[in-house]
C-alpha cells in the first residue's frame, strides 16, 4: 500500500483529508529536496542555510516532530553522519538548530563579527531603517540567541560619535 493510497475510504470528507495530507506531504519532501543541502564543510554557512530551511519549513506550517523528521533529507556528507550519529541526542528543534550551530559555526566567524558589532556605527549614508537592520544581522551573525537588551544597547553604542 502506497502512503498515500487509503486502505479504506470512509466516506468521501476522510478520502479528501487523506488526499490533501498526501499531497502536503509530496509537496513538502519535492520542495525540501530542492533547497540546498548542508554538507558541514567550512564553505558553507550553517546559520544561513539553517534560516533558509526553517522558512520552508515554517511555510508548510510542520510542528517541531515533523522537522526533526524531514531535515534528515536537507542534510548530506559529513552533517548527515553527524545527524545519525547524534539523533539521540535531537530531543526537540531548539536543540538540533542549538547542536548544529555549535558544531558547525565557525568560531571565527563570530569572533570577527563580534569585532564588527563592536566597532559599528551610524554611517552619514544609512538612514535610520538601514542602521537597523545591519546592527540586527551582525547580532545574529554573532550569537543567534543574543537577547534583546543587548541588540538594544549595540544599537545605541553605534549612535554615538
Amino acid at each position: 500500500i502506497s502512503p498515500c493510497t487509503p486502505s479504506k475510504q470512509s466516506g468521501n470528507a476522510n478520502s479528501q483529508d487523506a488526499f490533501m495530507d498526501c499531497l502536503r506531504t509530496q509537496m513538502l519532501i519535492t520542495t525540501l529536496e530542492k533547497l540546498p543541502k548542508f554538507s558541514g564543510k567550512s564553505k558553507q554557512n550553517v546559520s544561513n542555510w539553517l534560516q533558509e530551511i526553517q522558512q520552508t519549513m515554517n511555510l508548510f506550517k510542520l510542528i517541531d516532530t515533523e522537522k526533526l523528521l524531514y531535515i534528515s533529507l536537507c542534510l548530506e556528507d559529513y552533517a548527515q553522519y553527524w545527524f545519525y550519529d547524534n539523533k539521540h541526542l535531537m530531543l526537540t528543534w531548539a536543540i538540533l538548530t542549538q547542536k548544529l550551530l555549535e558544531t558547525f559555526e565557525s568560531s571565527g566567524k563570530a569572533e570577527i563579527a563580534f569585532n564588527r558589532l563592536s566597532h559599528y556605527e551610524l554611517d552619514i549614508t544609512q538612514d535610520a531603517r538601514q542602521y537597523y537592520f545591519e546592527v540586527m544581522k551582525i547580532c545574529k551573525e554573532t550569537n543567534p540567541f543574543m537577547d534583546e537588551a543587548s541588540k538594544l544597547q549595540y544599537l545605541k553604542d553605534g549612535l554615538k560619535s
